[in-house]
């Protein structure tokens, strides 16, 4: 179901200058330039005119440009500009699939050529966030993960990095840095402590901090508006989708599926892709699920108490196997073995002075002071990225000791003033506000009174330890301030039936997108979905790669199907301390390559996520 504008099948066909089959390889030619003229300026007046059928507008079907500046045109860039081995350059597309009047904007684009042949089509890649730039996946990495055959496409979806127009509220990257310092948007909601959450005074607590923070989401959306204006209004997953659409046209020709592959975020416009369009829906993989449902139907204040079903299991595993180490490998264990209770009583005694005496960090590149809900937030972060645990214990053990620095710079970044690139703007706030459902009256406007009391029934429900710590990593919320309405937004259904059977891949132990969304999925899309459940902790199987999953996955893009629900073990020091890493002990030299590779896009993957 479509809010807003509710486009039926199918689109309005309308030629350009160059309709003839779409090809992003050669320059199109379809007779008299006279001829063609007049077929481009009778469809522009038709669309014009405001054509209709049944009453309902029809999104545009366009062809690809032969001119520069054209709808569909391709520009692509000197090979010095793109990552060693591939092609990259941008696509004009419509601004608005709806209005052609709103103009065009430009989609950047990375492709890596299959090196094996008959080629199968092309493979679109999205690392997640929302606000993830694609266009550095498409590389070696991935085409081992994939497939030799496939064509990879990596793209900065709408609004982020070098696609155009760009997401930039703040006139610089040094402004947003100074707006967010020290407040609540960075150091997080800080729980007096966890140890009684029926404590008035917790309350109490919170709701002045949720004041400072609708405060600073009213004034990030004033300078949204001021500075972007209607831009803002073509970032949402819905718009990304008709970009898919049109993209593969061009890519793979009129008929060709739309292929995906996406984590995390990427779950999402995975999930709207095959069930706003059944019918192009080609070889698609999702990994660390999100519920579509719950982000279409929620306000963002609401998604935590679903993203965290999972995250207690995760603590408690990650305290068990530090103790399992001990403390030449993970210095938060006092001894071999210890009881992990006792470890989480010391961490969260930690958090508790912290409430009342945030300590200071004089020496890191951008000096200023850690709160116990930055604290809380990071571990939370930590969490999703095991092959980060050993560091983790290290930063935070240096912290309970006294020195702060190396967890705060996990905060501030390394780089006291990041570049002016995507994650130093609100590129998240573009895709969620236009994402999920706006206020119906005054009366659904969230209160500081209504987010503290979600905060209270996550904490008390689902996870005492991080109910309330998620915005730290998932800068989420104010969206009844958004200043804009896309021109569609999405909300199911979700039950769509498929050609090819979609693929889900979930972790057991997913901190941030529990297996119970990919589980819901596949219960929505019983005949059109199978999933590989990963058993073990991190977001995303790419987290902790195995063989199993990784083989399951190229397998689906060469056509095999694994039986649903097939589970994968996972194997992996968590905690190595001074001795080699043995992950890849008694591999193969194709196993060896091909783990490798799957490390390398987890890690490469966990970056573009966090910006």
């Amino acid at each position: 179901m479509m809010m807003g504008a509710q486009p039926p099948a199918p689109c309005l066909r309308t030629p350009t200058m160059a309709d003839t089959k779409l090809t992003a390889d050669a320059a199109p030619s379809a007779g008299p330039r006279w001829l063609r003229t007049l077929l481009f300026a009778a469809a522009a007046a038709l669309l014009l005119a405001g054509y209709r059928r049944d009453g309902l507008r029809l999104p545009l079907c366009l062809s690809s440009g032969e001119r520069a500046g054209e709808i569909g045109h391709i520009k692509w860039s000197p090979a010095a500009e793109c990552n060693p081995g591939t092609e990259c350059g941008s696509i004009i597309v419509p601004k608005d699939y709806f209005d052609p009047s709103a103009g065009t904007a430009s989609v950047a684009i990375a492709r890596f050529r299959a090196t094996k042949f008959p080629k199968k089509g092309t493979v679109f890649l999205n690392p997640g966030g929302p606000g993830g730039s694609g266009t550095r996946l498409a590389d070696q990495r991935f085409a081992d993960l994939i497939g030799e055959d496939w064509d990879l496409l990596g793209f900065d979806p709408r609004g982020i990095n070098k696609t155009s127009p760009q997401m930039k509220c703040f006139d610089s990257a040094h402004d947003f840095e100074l707006f967010v310092a020290n407040t609540v948007l960075q150091q997080g909601f800080t729980v007096k402590s966890v140890s009684n959450l029926t404590d008035p005074a917790l309350e109490a607590h919170l709701v002045q901090q949720s004041r400072e923070f609708l405060a600073l989401k009213k004034a990030q959306a004033a300078l949204c508006a001021k500075n972007m204006g209607d831009d803002l209004k073509y970032m949402g997953t819905a718009t990304v989708v008709r970009d898919l659409d049109f993209m593969a046209k061009i890519f793979d020709g009129e008929d060709g599926k739309i292929n995906f592959y996406g984590g995390s975020y990427g779950s999402i416009l995975g999930a709207y892709l095959v069930n706003m369009m059944p019918h192009r829906a080609g070889f698609v993989v999702i990994d660390g699920i999100a519920d579509p449902v719950n982000w279409s139907t929620e306000p963002s204040h609401k998604w935590p108490i679903n993203w965290l079903a999972s995250t207690e299991k995760t603590y408690r595993f990650y305290l068990e196997t530090c103790a399992q180490a001990g403390p030449e490998a993970c210095p938060l264990a006092n001894y071999k073995d210890e009881p992990y209770e006792d470890m989480e009583a010391r961490i969260e005694a930690f958090f508790d002075r912290l409430v009342s005496a945030p300590l200071p960090v004089p020496f890191a590149p951008r000096p200023g002071f850690l709160t116990s809900g930055a604290a809380r937030g990071l571990l939370l972060m930590y969490l999703e990225r095991p092959l980060q645990w050993a560091d983790s214990a290290l930063a935070l053990a240096e912290a309970m000791a006294g020195n702060g620095t190396r967890l705060f710079v996990k905060l501030t970044s390394e780089d006291p003033i990041p570049p002016a690139t995507a994650r130093t703007d609100l590129v998240r706030l573009g895709v969620t506000c236009l994402d999920s459902p706006p206020p119906a009256s005054r009366a659904d406007v969230p209160s500081a009174e209504d987010l503290v009391a979600e905060f209270l029934r996550t904490l008390r429900g689902v996870s005492r330890h991080f109910g309330a710590s998620v915005s730290v990593g998932e800068p989420d919320g104010g969206c009844q301030y958004w200043p804009v309405r896309g021109p569609e937004r999405f909300v199911g259904p979700w039950n769509a039936t498929l050609d090819w059977p979609m693929l889900i891949v979930s972790n057991t132990m997913d901190p941030i997108t529990p297996i119970q969304s990919g589980l819901l999925i596949n219960a929505l899309m019983p005949d059109s979905s199978r999933i590989i459940i990963q058993d073990g902790p991190g977001h995303c199987s790419t987290a902790i790669p195995t063989l199993c999953t990784t083989k399951l996955v190229r397998g689906y893009f060469a056509g095999t199907l694994p039986a649903n629900g097939t589970t994968c073990e996972t194997s992996y020091r968590f905690f190595p301390g001074a001795d080699a890493d043995d992950n890849f002990a008694g591999l193969g030299a194709e196993d060896r390559r091909l783990l490798g590779s799957a490390r390398a896009a987890g890690q490469l993957l966990q970056e573009l996520r966090r910006g």
